[in-house]
């Protein structure tokens, strides 16, 4: 009883706090935008993994490697796992600098960028 009580105490408090969150908007008053990157503005860029239908729209931004040693990756703004299949892309495997994903049945290797630019084999 006292269990459900708390959870609902944790909810409630929830609930309340995003009631009062303020969305923030930059306002650039005739200036460059500090947020927007210089380089690769032109690029058209795929938002989700839902929308991959090729190499070229992957984007590996991370990879964590939690206590227990689950392995995550960030690619296009989404967090996956091994195993992760949404669209036309498979995640095979997750190591320390790569992610081996499967787009359409075709395998793929895509690399951490490095100062080179990113790298996909």
């Amino acid at each position: 009883m006292r269990r459900m009580f708390y959870i609902s105490w944790v909810i409630v408090v929830l609930f309340a706090t995003a009631a009062f969150c303020e969305v923030f908007k930059y306002d650039a008053r005739g200036r460059r935008d500090p947020f927007v990157p210089l380089i690769g503005q032109d690029k058209v860029t795929v938002a989700g993994l839902s929308e991959i239908t090729s190499v070229e729209d992957i984007k590996l931004e991370g990879i964590a490697i939690g206590a227990k040693g689950k392995k995550t990756a960030i690619i296009n703004g989404e967090i996956v796992k091994v195993g992760a299949k949404t669209g036309e892309v498979e995640i095979k495997s997750i190591d320390h600098k790569s992610v081996i994903l499967t787009i359409s049945g075709k395998e793929y290797k895509v690399s951490l960028s490095e100062e080179g630019g990113p790298k996909s084999e």
